[in-house]
């Protein structure tokens, strides 16, 4: 039989710094499912969870003898992925996907490897185990002698168009229940793939995606994983959805609710767009009666012209009026928040700051609490900020880690940058992503 590692792959090239903040890897789970009905025996390396090392990877899969090796690839990661393909000696084929991957396979193409790759452009479930059983019957969009790469859209018959369809075995994670900051048994699940909106900094943005409709599963798919979760492990009061956008317009607000109020012992956290809960004001009170317990917004900036310049649609007065009713009915509210951006000067950094304020100022008064998560802007490949960055500037920095703003438990794989592009000082910016961290902290 076949044997294929799927690894999820590390952030830090130092293992101890791995495994804060985890969260499973769904998509990995979903391509595993879909190797091991194909026949082919398979297992994920969680190397996040799992705290391995690239020296502690390659040498797993030297004494595995895999004959196949799927990894995931980010912007942050990239060289460290890159020396575990090179560094592999061991014959096996691998397979190279991930979000980033349609806009860096040219320069995957040109590493220095000694075994065979096919670069995954898109999902991954279906076109994977047609190519390990008949590498014949699938045509490249280019290749090498070495590499192939394989683009999975719309037009691709190997495109999952109903994504209700589509099974996960949890058996692959490791222990994969966490206890979230409620200190609730917590699991994490998909409901939807892709995000209506086109934000210049997001790797998730329609732009970087073309091609890719959005997919929303059905109803009655979701109860069936949450059944199948309850099953399997009864101690689970949390589901996380980790959509890019749960709540994304009315119809999907009320599918939460519907499928939600099924799960009296369960509470549920997701993200949320201001447009879709904006029109949407009265919806929120039933969010709440449906068990909801935290909802995730992205402000990013408190800056109106910031906001034009990274398409960040709603103004920040949008954001006051949907972060207080939010607030109102008992819901707690994460905001995250961005400094750093091209252009950005100290008043920019100021109006998010205050806006930060002004919410957690309201949240002294209502049930539901607010807390941040602050990051510096990081340039993602393929996004317009990304791009712009590269047309100037001709380079985009290397990633390296931020040890001034580590400072906050349980966030190493938050606290690292790609270079300042703002016009404001590193010192200074700092500052702000620790101080507005620090609202959510309970510290300001």
């Amino acid at each position: 039989m076949k044997k294929c590692i799927l690894i999820n792959s590390p952030i830090f090239w130092d293992a101890a710094a791995e495994g804060e903040n985890y969260l499973s890897p769904l998509g990995l789970g979903y391509i595993a499912t879909y190797v091991e009905k194909a026949g082919i025996q398979v297992e994920i390396l969680d190397a996040v969870k799992q705290r391995k090392s690239v020296e502690d990877i390659v040498k797993y899969i030297e004494e595995k003898q895999p004959d196949y090796v799927g990894i995931n690839i980010f912007t942050q990661n990239y060289k460290l992925v890159k020396d575990i393909c090179e560094q592999t000696k061991v014959k096996c084929e691998w397979f190279i996907g991930g979000p980033v991957v349609g806009s860096i396979y040219e320069e995957i193409v040109k590493w220095n490897l000694k075994n065979r790759m096919n670069i995954i452009i898109g999902d991954g479930e279906y076109i994977i185990p047609t190519i390990i059983l008949d590498n014949k019957k699938v045509e490249p969009i280019k290749k090498n002698e070495n590499i192939k790469v394989f683009r999975v859209d719309a037009e691709s018959e190997f495109f999952p168009r109903d994504i209700s369809d589509i099974v996960l075995n949890r058996k692959f994670f490791h222990d994969e229940i966490i206890k979230n900051h409620y200190g609730e048994r917590e699991i994490a699940m998909v409901t939807s793939r892709g995000c209506i909106y086109n934000c210049a900094f997001c790797g998730g943005a329609r732009s970087v995606n073309g091609g890719i409709p959005v997919r929303i599963r059905s109803e009655q798919s979701i109860v069936n994983e949450i059944n199948d979760i309850l099953k399997m492990y009864p101690e689970v009061k949390s589901i996380r959805v980790l959509d890019d956008l749960f709540l994304s317009n009315k119809q999907r607000i009320k599918q939460a609710i519907h499928v939600f109020s099924k799960y009296p012992q369960l509470s549920w956290r997701g993200m949320a767009h201001v447009l879709s809960l904006k029109p949407n004001l009265d919806d929120i009170e039933k969010l709440k009666g449906a068990n909801c317990r935290e909802l995730f917004m992205g402000i990013e900036s408190g800056s109106e012209s910031m906001r034009k310049k990274i398409n960040k649609v709603g103004s920040t007065g949008d954001v006051i009026e949907v972060a207080q009713k939010i607030l109102q009915e008992g819901i707690d509210l994460k905001g995250y928040f961005i400094y750093g951006f091209p252009q950005e000067t100290e008043y920019d950094f100021q109006q998010t700051y205050e806006l930060a304020r002004k919410i957690s100022n309201i949240s002294q008064t209502t049930e539901g609490n607010f807390r941040t998560s602050v990051f510096q802007f990081r340039p993602y490949h393929g996004t317009k900020l990304y791009n712009d960055i590269v047309s100037e500037k001709g380079i985009v920095h290397e990633c390296e880690f931020n040890d001034i703003i580590s400072k906050f438990k349980g966030r190493n794989q938050f606290n690292f940058d790609f270079g300042n592009y703002s016009e404001v000082s590193d010192e200074i910016l700092n500052q702000y992503i620790i101080k507005t961290q620090e609202i959510g902290e309970g510290n300001a």
